[in-house]
């Protein structure tokens, strides 16, 4: 039997491309198909790892680049924060806090300076403890906003207590009773 002369004749040629056309369409309907689904549903996948690969690459070159300088950034924020004012610079100070509230659309209602008698003074009788308290209406927003600034500030002052409770008429402005420690010289 040679393959020359095997000659087809015309119903078995359309078998054979019936055939093929067939083993085409199941091939890609019942396999391809699902398979190129898996790959389109794993795009979103990949590139959010390859974000994340991006930006933890880019902390660690943060991290290593302050490793070697961790001391520099810790004197700018105690250096930031760490001015002492005279106990006659009291009135000053609270124009500062004043300034600040309105900056950040705080409402100031009451202020009152007052020594601190639950503490004793600090470091040999050199720094009086005074508590400023603050009634205030604001929103949420704008009251972290003005105690970040007020614990940011050149004078150091620190958040000693709070509370918040609504108001009546307007629930989205909050009555606040803030009560802010510092520390005054003689």
């Amino acid at each position: 039997m040679n393959l020359n002369d095997i000659q087809l004749d015309q119903q078995k040629k359309i078998l054979i491309v019936i055939f093929a056309v067939l083993i085409i369409y199941v091939d890609s309907s019942y396999i391809l198909k699902p398979q190129m689904a898996g790959l389109n549903s794993l795009n979103p996948k990949i590139a959010r790892l390859e974000r994340d690969l991006k930006n933890l690459n880019r902390d660690l070159d943060n991290m290593r680049n302050n490793k070697n300088k961790p001391n520099q950034d810790a004197n700018k924020i105690v250096n930031r924060s760490s001015k002492i004012i005279a106990e006659s610079q009291i009135s000053g100070l609270l124009q500062d806090i004043s300034t600040q509230a309105n900056k950040f659309d705080v409402k100031i209602i009451q202020i009152r300076p007052a020594r601190d008698m639950t503490k004793t003074a600090v470091i040999g009788d050199k720094l009086i403890p005074v508590l400023i308290n603050l009634d205030l209406i604001c929103d949420y927003h704008s009251l972290g906003k003005f105690i970040n600034s007020l614990e940011n500030d050149l004078v150091f002052m620190g958040v000693f207590d709070f509370k918040i409770s609504t108001q009546v008429p307007d629930y989205i402005k909050q009555k606040v009773t803030l009560v802010i420690r510092t520390y005054v010289s003689k």
